[in-house]
């Protein structure tokens, strides 16, 4: 039952933030669109889990490899669109060699465990180290924009999120629960991972729904452009 509601509610918040695109002030940031799908194609992929659990089959599995090599680019573009050029130019190097790294790896060794565990654990962390370099870049400044203020909730969430998922890889991989069988270390694993899920989706609504509500300053974050550094 516990199951049963938390996954049921984190793939509910997954198709908020695009949702949210439906605001007007919140549609015309580019950086909230690459997150809108983003997270619209986290709630898809993650649909048939509300009938069975750890079932992917037919067109639910491609879809599945599909949004594994599509997920890692999709956040690092969010963090590109929100970042300032020196940073941003790297960013979209980085997409491309991930992008070429696991093209070239699945043209090699096939869609196999090696190599999506390959795939996901570099994604993993690029997305850990970029997470810290937003906030980092946050923190550094004395006076914010009504965007970055949004941004701290995007990193913090993507923080969250992949910090977790690493805590359950371990968990599921290495992790003994004395006598118990593998359905229960597995359930336990969803449960973890349905926790973090709801919790990063909950995050970045809230940054989000922050960035809607508030007024915006005489000098705006312009995504695509630039920064200004003054506070809204």
């Amino acid at each position: 039952m516990l199951f049963s509601i938390i996954s049921n509610i984190a793939i509910g918040l997954c198709f908020v933030p695009f949702l949210l695109l439906g605001w007007k002030k919140i549609r015309q940031v580019s950086t909230f669109w690459i997150l809108g799908v983003y997270w619209l194609l986290s709630g898809l992929v993650n649909l048939p889990m509300l009938q069975r659990p750890g079932g992917y089959h037919g067109l639910i599995s491609i879809l599945s490899r599909l949004y594994m090599m599509a997920e890692t680019p999709l956040v690092l573009l969010v963090f590109a669109s929100a970042s300032p050029r020196s940073l941003k130019r790297q960013l979209w190097l980085v997409v491309l060699l991930y992008f070429l790294g696991e093209s070239s790896l699945i043209g090699w060794k096939g869609y196999g465990r090696l190599s999506s565990e390959l795939i996901l654990g570099v994604g993993l962390l690029l997305i850990l180290l970029y997470s810290v370099v937003g906030l980092v870049l946050y923190l550094k400044r004395v006076e914010h924009t009504r965007f970055e203020n949004s941004m701290v909730f995007i990193y913090a969430a993507e923080l969250f999120a992949y910090g977790s998922g690493l805590i359950i890889y371990i968990f599921a991989h290495y992790h003994s629960l004395g006598s118990a069988s593998d359905s229960d270390n597995d359930t336990d694993s969803f449960l973890l991972y349905y926790i973090s899920l709801l919790l990063s989706a909950l995050v970045t609504c809230t940054g989000l729904w922050i960035y809607g509500i508030r007024k915006a300053g005489k000098m705006e974050f312009i995504p695509a452009g630039g920064y200004s550094s003054s506070s809204s």
